[in-house]
């Protein structure tokens, strides 16, 4: 996924909006400020527990045998040319091209009608947002961590803010999870549901079929996009709450995230 590209593809979307006079000022300003509330609820306080317990778990694949062990028993069991150009296909959910009928539905949805466009031009202002709210903690968590790729031949064990290596979290299965998860949130239809959350993990999958992720750079990327769609897909606005369920073995209980 290309940082440059994201940010032309952005730029193209501010570019547009300068192109209709009648609705651009309000479009491009109601858009900076549903980022604005997207920033805010993403990285707040509130969300540290999730983060830790991110960071714990993709660690402990990590710097473990068990993410080769993974790989080595996927490459041994599943990889194929079958596999391969399945891979061919899915993995381009997550590269640059489709972040342009995103960020050009996003225009469409808030300079023509002032985003009531319809569930399509929604879904695409939605991905967009969720796309750039959360790539900054995946770039972050890339360079900090530090995990190399399965065809460098050295693990994917952590070095932290050494800087060599930069892909603990897949940026390719964050980028092809993000619309996926957006559809999915954005219907009550309980089958398309589970077509939208099936679909989300493909891209990351593709990528530990093509040697360039283990699997818990994969799974990392899949659970940023997870907590960025849940926020995004919230409609929290400033004097609003968001009330979550959440059970695990042990504990059944109320989340209730709220910006302040």
């Amino acid at each position: 996924m290309s940082k440059i590209t994201l940010s032309i593809a952005l730029t193209a979307v501010f570019v547009l909006s300068y192109t209709s006079r009648v609705h651009a000022d309000n479009g491009f300003s109601e858009f900076a400020s549903d980022l604005g509330h997207g920033y805010q609820n993403v990285y707040s306080p509130d969300n540290l527990p999730w983060l830790g317990k991110t960071l714990l778990v993709g660690g402990i694949f990590a710097n473990t045998d068990l993410d080769q062990e993974i790989q080595d028993s996927y490459n041994s069991n599943i990889l194929s040319q079958s596999s391969n150009d399945f891979s061919e296909i899915t993995k381009t959910f997550g590269d640059t091209a489709p972040t342009a009928i995103y960020f050009g539905l996003a225009a469409l949805n808030r300079l023509a009608c002032e985003r009531d466009c319809g569930p399509v031009p929604e879904w695409g202002d939605r991905t967009a947002q969720a796309l750039l709210v959360g790539l900054p903690a995946v770039w972050a968590s890339q360079a900090i961590l530090g995990g190399a790729r399965p065809r460098h031949g050295v693990g994917s064990e952590w070095n932290i803010f050494e800087f060599e290596y930069e892909h603990t979290v897949s940026g390719h299965a964050y980028v092809g999870a993000v619309p996926f998860l957006t559809a999915a949130q954005m219907t009550d239809n309980p089958y398309a549901k589970a077509v939208f959350y099936g679909l989300s993990p493909l891209t990351g999958i593709s990528r530990m079929n093509d040697q360039k992720h283990y699997f818990s750079q994969v799974l990392m990327g899949w659970l940023y996009a997870a907590k960025v769609t849940e926020v995004i897909n919230g409609n929290l606005q400033p004097d609003e709450a968001l009330v979550l369920p959440y059970a695990d073995e042990d504990t059944v209980l109320l989340s209730v995230i709220k910006p302040f």
